[in-house]
């Protein structure tokens, strides 16, 4: 070999294997920058719940204390007994023993700074705790021309009212400190249902926001953020990111490109000044957070708010830094390869590819063995463990020490799938292939379901060891599970269908029946559809259907079952409800539904339809142990509903 020859080749020995090297780990490093990037996004979804939780929770916790001080009978007398002359309220000021009460109450609760009992003309009754100053903005205790009062006033029995932060009373002097509140105002009624007045309760905005900041604060390089619809700061603590940014602040300037990206969606994550900022949106009126409240009513301008968490983005730089051992392996590996290459240089070409080749397709073998998509394992006659590859030892949880000569492959079976395995085991040591579907039992306590193909290796007529593959079906039991929810389901409007009604009443007249609780059903009945579809079409008609079903999930509770058993026909499931609840949810539903108006397209122009509907109300029977003869009852009602004028309600008792 010349000079000039063993030059080029040695600058190819490191040149090329530098290139090959840099190719390879390139992906490798991406990969590795991605997976820093989701376990950052990870971490943020899991502070974000966090947040929600400790979010829902303290508001349930005040709407419910809320409602519980509205329904106690003495705070109803109180009202009740109350002249409705304001000088006679002026010239009653000394505490009474309920005043007293209620002042310890909120005294010794830090989340709440007052309540106010107000009459049904908006005049102050009481006020807890003692002592404490009236805005001056309400002349005489009066509140009638408040959002709260207003709001309050026109609701039904345990609905609520919720200003925005920072709305009427913006701010309040507690402890000699000026703090943002949420005022909390819900109707009080009598035991014979006639309204009494208001309940007001004021959120101290800033203990809410420092147990939801604390909550979250989780990782010191987290900053956390809680802004209203129009991009109004909401958190009364300074934050790593947001320094500058006040309670009542607009944050939506602040966050330029990144706030329109944040609106138009529920959940999702932004890149903003380097750091990844994890979102989604709450809505105070939605049904997880009401608790034992009926409807939740505040401002629409001001819902959702966003509740997000900002998190620090990776980078090169910062994994270099972070990260030395990286360096060192990179250095290590280019050093490897540059050696590598001028070793190959001076040897022998035809030996090193035959070298090269056969240690290739040895670690190819190997390597498809150990990491192929499904597991290999061997038995013995005696069902131990043999041979077993990488993956089915991850799908198990165990390393191999933990298997080869020691584990008896029946004991990761599952008790209720071993006789299949039993059987086919059999079958194998006898000299046949054989197969069975069978679930395996993880270390950690998981299920995975598979199907098992064996065969048996035998010699001179007797049996040696068994060849088995394993296939996952996980993703097809998953998918079953999937496609079984989805024969559960109306694709149009999302809710669940009459199969799923039968099957779920089943379960409910049980429950009714052991704890003795009522049930009741209510079938609904889109009034003059068919005149819709005919005149505006059929699309118009899903509209409807849609916009319906949307207006009644917002009008029942968490636990009520709403179906579409027919064509424009709904029925609603309501456990634990009494026939007399379950006429009055009815009228809530046929009163909201009358004041909806639908928007659809038509002849290439909008419309608005309005549209009513008609009501059967029946009560199950706990001698009853089918839905049969109840949803008869209610389509009777609905019928007759129907036939005297639509628009209304008819109970049918049994």
């Amino acid at each position: 070999m010349t000079l000039p020859r063993l030059y080029l080749r040695l600058l190819l020995a490191v040149t090329l294997p530098l290139i090959l090297v840099t190719s390879t780990l390139l992906p490798v490093l991406h990969m590795h920058m991605e997976t820093r990037l989701n376990g950052i996004q990870a971490e943020a979804k899991a502070v974000l719940r966090v947040g929600e939780d400790a979010l829902v929770r303290d508001i349930n916790e005040t709407l419910n204390y809320a409602l519980a001080i509205s329904e106690m009978p003495t705070l109803q007398q109180q009202l009740s007994s109350q002249p409705p002359s304001i000088d006679h309220l002026l010239s009653h000021r000394d505490p009474s023993q309920l005043a007293t009460f209620l002042s310890t109450l909120i005294s010794h609760s830090p989340r709440y700074s007052k309540l106010v009992l107000i009459d049904n003309q908006g005049n102050e009754v009481l006020r807890a705790p003692q002592g404490a100053k009236t805005d001056p903005r309400f002349g005489y205790h009066n509140h009638a021309h408040t959002d709260y009062f207003k709001g309050a006033n026109e609701l039904f029995q345990r609905d609520i009212y919720i200003s925005p932060p920072g709305r009427n009373l913006q701010y309040e002097l507690l402890s000699g400190e000026m703090i943002p509140v949420v005022n909390v105002a819900t109707p009080i009624f009598d035991a014979a249902g006639e309204r009494q007045g208001v309940v007001l309760l004021s959120l101290n905005w800033q203990h809410l926001t420092r147990s939801l900041y604390q909550s979250m604060q989780i990782d010191p390089k987290a900053s956390v953020l809680l802004a209203d619809a129009q991009g109004r700061w909401l958190l009364t603590q300074d934050t790593q990111q947001f320094p500058h940014i006040s309670f009542g602040d607009n944050f939506a300037s602040a966050a330029g490109e990144s706030w329109p990206l944040i609106r138009r969606q529920d959940e999702g994550y932004v890149t903003f000044d380097n750091h990844l900022l994890g979102f989604q949106t709450e809505d105070i009126r939605t049904q997880r957070y009401s608790g034992l409240a009926g409807r939740i009513f505040s401002d629409s301008d001001n819902l959702p708010w966003v509740l997000g968490v900002s998190l620090p983005t990776p980078s090169w730089k910062s994994l270099f830094k972070q990260e030395t051992t990286v360096l060192w392996f990179l250095g290590l590996i280019y050093a490897t390869a540059v050696a590598f290459g001028v070793y190959w240089a001076f040897s022998s070409h035809q030996q090193r590819k035959l070298r090269n080749n056969t240690q290739r397709q040895a670690a190819e073998v190997r390597d498809l063995y150990e990491n192929a998509p499904c597991g290999y394992h061997s038995l013995n006659e005696d069902c131990i463990v043999i041979k077993m590859n990488q993956t089915e030892l991850n799908w198990l949880g165990y390393s191999a020490n933990d298997v080869i000569d020691r584990l008896h492959y029946r004991e990761v079976i599952s008790p209720d799938t071993r006789d299949a395995f039993d059987t086919a085991f059999a079958n194998v040591k006898n000299g046949k292939q054989d197969e069975a579907e069978c679930t395996l039992t993880t270390r950690d306590g998981g299920c995975r379901h598979v199907v098992i193909h064996a065969s048996g290796y035998r010699h001179k007529g007797r049996f040696i060891h068994s060849r088995a593959t394993v296939f996952d079906l996980t993703e097809r039991k998953q998918l079953e599970e999937k496609l079984r929810a989805q024969a559960m389901t109306d694709p149009l409007t999302g809710v669940f269908n009459r199969r799923y009604l039968q099957a779920q009443a089943a379960i409910e007249m049980s429950r009714g029946l052991r704890h003795n609780t009522p049930l009741s059903l209510i079938a609904i009945d889109i009034d003059h559809f068919k005149l819709i579809n005919d005149e505006y079409g059929h699309d118009a008609g899903d509209e409807v259907l849609k916009h319906f079903t949307h207006v009644m999930m917002g009008l029942l509770r968490q636990e009520d079952l709403l179906c579409r058993v027919g064509g424009e026909e709904f029925a609603i499931l309501l456990p634990n409800t009494a026939i007399a609840q379950a006429s009055q949810i009815a009228e809530r539903i046929r009163a909201t539904i009358e004041n909806t108006h639908v928007p659809i397209e038509h002849e290439g122009g909008k419309q608005t339809l309005h549209i009513t509907a008609s009501f059967g109300v029946t009560h199950i029977s706990p001698q009853e142990t089918t839905l049969k003869a109840a949803l008869k009852r209610a389509d009777t009602g609905l019928y007759e509903a129907k036939e005297t004028g639509r628009n209304r309600i008819v109970i049918k008792e049994n």
